[in-house]
């Protein structure tokens, strides 16, 4: 009623005259319709405009409408991927794969950034290449738990190294990694374990060996040869020596970049002996096998270095025990083709969880047979070949001698005693030039002299001999019986007195200033001669003429 009143005011104000002329008893029909004319009237205004909406939003859905569809699409893509997810993590198990391998061409087990060769990084495109991880896990391998038992060097090789890692167990998944890894490279064996199983902390033991030729034990006074066979006595000998690593011992002189006080270095061994003698095309090999908790960096290496010094007579027996002291001593290191790590022991895991009825024990008992082809036909007779073109360890017995065995000086005693050897050599061979270029001055001084001393009237003397000749060898057999003195060209050897090899190598410095002294001694040495030369040579003239 109160919008009818306020439109009736609105048209009286409007169209006075219309209303003026509408009798009184029809002015409320007359307000009926006109306020229905009036809402007719505006109402078709409204709905004018509805049409030409609607038409140019046909086909399209509400902003809030669409904005829920777009949220559930997401939220249903978002459970998708959630589901797929789930599946593969259900199916995701954690592992113990056994790896055998061969280091030569690889530098190390661990995967480093670089174009350098690694034994993880064939491994890991193997996994990716069989679908056993996904591609981010190849990227980041902490989202797989990788984790390897033994961190190998460079040309280290490995008969039976295990790593732990989550993957998805396909069907024949062993044949299928092998079908994408090298022929050095080889999985032996995959076996389910616990969830927190660790490759690394888990292990109790880690067996060694290391394969040397048997030439290695030969007493530094003979001649080293090829065909030197290792005598029983001299297997007793070794392993008597080798019985004083068991135990726990401080080890940080066995290494690089430990002091003594370091806990890391102490280190328990089990087990180290030397095994029979065999033959390999020609050449006598004996192995070395270590076995203890963990191993340091260049442990097992620098063991086995002082081992065969104390053996071959370089070094003192007491060197060994002296050693397991605070003092840091001069050890030579073994050369790394022949080390290979055996195999890794978890007998603690074992006890615990390898009988409940659900994992397996690792023992590895199955893949016994295929270790032993392995190292058989990629392992032995790559050390064989290598050891006969390259005589590493041939070469590594000639700088035994340059070790001291004793409290490392301030710098390495090996490089002090070859730098000074260089300089020795340097030395003697300017002498010996300088001693040339004396002799040939000393020649052109005599020629000259006994041409300005030949006077005009003295060439009538001259015919008393038939021919020049003979007045040469008049000269000759009139020579004095003692020689004018030399230079001493002494050998590179003879210059280099014993206690430079333990010492420092000298500065920049007194180099030169060694040098500059030398090369003075040298001339004045020189020009005395030459003096005495010219003086013996004219009075052999005088006595010629």
């Amino acid at each position: 009623m109160v919008l009818a009143r306020a439109l009736q005011r609105l048209l009286v104000q409007l169209r006075p005259s219309i209303f003026q002329t509408v009798k009184p008893s029809m002015a409320s029909e007359t307000n009926v319709v006109d306020t229905a004319t009036v809402m007719a009237a505006v109402a078709p205004s409204n709905t004018e405009k509805r049409p030409a909406e609607e038409d140019g939003k046909k086909g399209e859905e509400p902003e809030t409408k669409k904005a829920k569809t777009e949220v559930t699409s997401a939220n249903e893509t978002s459970a998708a991927a959630n589901k797929e997810d789930k599946v593969k993590k259900f199916v995701k198990r954690k592992v113990a794969l056994l790896l055998s391998y061969s280091g030569v061409g690889y530098y190390g087990m661990q995967r480093n950034p670089g174009p350098y060769p690694t034994i993880e990084e064939d491994l890991v495109k193997a996994l990716l290449k069989t679908g056993a991880i996904p591609q981010d896990h190849a990227r980041f391998m902490g989202k797989m738990s990788f984790q390897r038992c033994a961190r190998t060097d460079k040309g280290v090789s490995a008969a039976g190294q295990v790593v732990s890692l989550k993957m998805l167990l396909l069907d024949n998944i062993e044949n299928k990694l092998n079908e994408h890894l090298p022929p050095s490279i080889r999985v032996m064996g995959i076996k389910r374990t616990t969830g927190s199983f660790n490759s690394k902390h888990n292990c109790d033991y880690r067996t060694y060996m290391y394969m040397l030729p048997t030439f290695a034990f030969q007493p530094v006074d003979q001649l080293t040869t090829e065909n030197y066979r290792l005598p029983a006595e001299k297997i007793t000998e070794v392993n008597e020596l080798l019985t004083q690593y068991l135990g726990t011992h401080n080890f940080h002189n066995f290494t690089s970049g430990k002091p003594f006080k370091d806990p890391s270095a102490m280190r328990h061994i089990k087990e180290f002996t030397c095994s029979e003698p065999f033959l390999e095309d020609y050449m006598e090999f004996a192995i070395l096998r270590v076995r203890g908790q963990s191993f340091m960096l260049h442990q097992i290496r620098k063991m086995i270095g002082l081992i065969l010094a104390i053996v071959k007579g370089v070094a003192q027996k007491s060197t060994l025990q002296k050693a397991f002291g605070e003092d840091k001593l001069d050890i030579p290191r073994a050369p790394g083709l022949g080390l290979v790590l055996e195999m890794v022991h978890y007998e603690s895991y074992n006890n615990k969880w390898g009988n409940d009825g659900l994992h397996e024990p690792l023992t590895w008992e199955d893949c016994k047979a295929k270790l032993d082809d392995f190292k058989k036909s990629h392992i032995y007779p790559v050390i064989i070949e290598k050891e006969k073109r390259e005589k590493a360890m041939m070469q590594w017995l000639s700088t035994l001698p340059l070790h001291t065995y004793d409290v490392q000086g301030k710098h390495n005693p090996m490089r002090s005693a070859l730098e000074t050897l260089n300089e020795a050599k340097k030395k003697a061979k300017l002498e010996s030039d300088t001693s040339q270029s004396g002799e040939d001055s000393q020649d052109g001084k005599t020629s000259n002299n006994s041409g300005t001393e030949t006077k005009p009237e003295e060439a009538s003397v001259q015919p008393d001999c038939a021919s020049k000749d003979e007045a040469t060898q008049v000269t000759n057999d009139k020579k004095p019986d003692s020689e004018p003195t030399k230079p001493s060209e002494k050998s590179a050897t003879e210059l280099v007195e014993p206690s430079e090899t333990s010492t420092a190598t000298p500065s920049v410095e007194n180099a030169e200033q060694t040098s500059n002294t030398n090369k003075d001694t040298t001339n004045q040495a020189v020009t005395s001669d030459l003096d005495k030369g010219s003086a013996e040579t004219s009075e052999t003239e005088g006595v010629a003429r």
